[in-house]
């Protein structure tokens, strides 16, 4: 799909740590309809606001850049999970951890506020498989993912979700099917990815025939989590385990590694990782260079149409 521009109609605060942007305009009907989820890839600006790109800084730019030769730029791209969406309303909603300006993501949702303008840049994934029995487990950069999922499950699903936050302040009110448990696990503000919370919750979870593993969270928990439920006999086909982030290595970091713990190939053929943040760039060149050219005229259009609107 090509590239379009999402407006943010409202920014509220779920938790102290959790700011929910809901996006509304004719770029989020267009990005439905191309049902580009459970992922989507946003491009960032830099600290500046400016994208670097001229069509999309300036409206009146004829410019028609290849954005593989823009400094920088495929390392603002990042992966989101859509928390929610609404086809009939034309709304998208991103959930976003804020942690200060530790990463681009996280400071842009900090100075977010409505018409704010982010730019989309596609998206897709594999979602959650159907099963007799569900494990979900993952901290606070997979929460929005799971608050997703346990909406979207059948009301007649069994199992239990897991959820690792910083303290108890970061609880959210989830919907879920009655037949889900919901644990949530406090690290008492330890630092994310420094304890066992969530790989011990998940060796003690009994495993039941059919049941379907989706686990995202930090790339060493992981790793042992997915070790651990292939020594139980689960089948690939009934794991979705991902690595979201890793500690001691920024989001562009993570991505590039040799060994991150994101099997693109067993996993999405979009290229998942998950933000909040999980992102990376790779094969995101080719997408964006190839849809550029049809998404300059709208840009370019939308952009001014917007700013004639703001300086009303």
């Amino acid at each position: 799909m090509r590239p379009v521009l999402f407006t943010a109609q409202s920014v509220d605060d779920i938790t102290p740590h959790m700011r929910r942007v809901t996006f509304s305009g004719d770029g989020v009907r267009a990005y439905l309809a191309e049902n580009a989820i459970p992922n989507i890839k946003i491009l960032l600006p830099d600290t500046s606001g400016k994208y670097g790109v001229p069509e999309l800084d300036d409206p009146s730019s004829t410019a028609v850049t290849d954005v593989r030769t823009v400094p920088g730029l495929l390392g603002r791209v990042r992966t989101y999970t859509v928390r929610s969406f609404d086809v009939d309303a034309g709304t998208l909603a991103i959930d976003f951890v804020l942690h200060g300006d530790e990463g681009i993501a996280s400071a842009w949702a900090h100075r977010a506020k409505s018409g704010t303008i982010l730019c989309a840049a596609g998206g897709g994934g594999r979602s959650i498989g159907d099963a007799e029995h569900y494990l979900i487990a993952g901290d606070e950069t997979g929460l929005p993912a799971i608050g997703a999922i346990l909406e979207k499950l059948p009301s007649s699903a069994r199992g239990s979700a897991f959820v690792e936050v910083a303290n108890r302040d970061e609880i959210q009110d989830l919907v879920k099917p009655d037949g889900i448990e919901l644990h949530w696990l406090s690290r008492d503000d330890a630092p994310a990815g420094t304890t066992t919370l969530l790989v011990d919750a998940v060796a003690q979870f009994p495993l039941e025939p059919e049941t379907f593993a989706w686990v995202s969270a930090e790339s060493g928990q992981v790793v042992t989590i997915r070790k651990y439920l292939r020594a139980q006999g689960v089948p690939r086909r009934s794991m979705l385990v991902i690595g979201y982030w890793r500690r001691g290595l920024s989001e562009n970091g993570y991505a590039k590694a040799a060994d991150h713990d994101r099997d693109l190939k067993e996993y999405d053929s979009d290229k998942h990782g998950h933000g909040h943040g999980h992102g990376h760039g790779h094969g995101v060149a080719a997408t964006l260079a190839a849809a550029w050219a049809s998404f300059i005229h709208s840009a370019r259009h939308a952009l001014a149409a917007l700013r004639a609107r703001l300086r009303r």
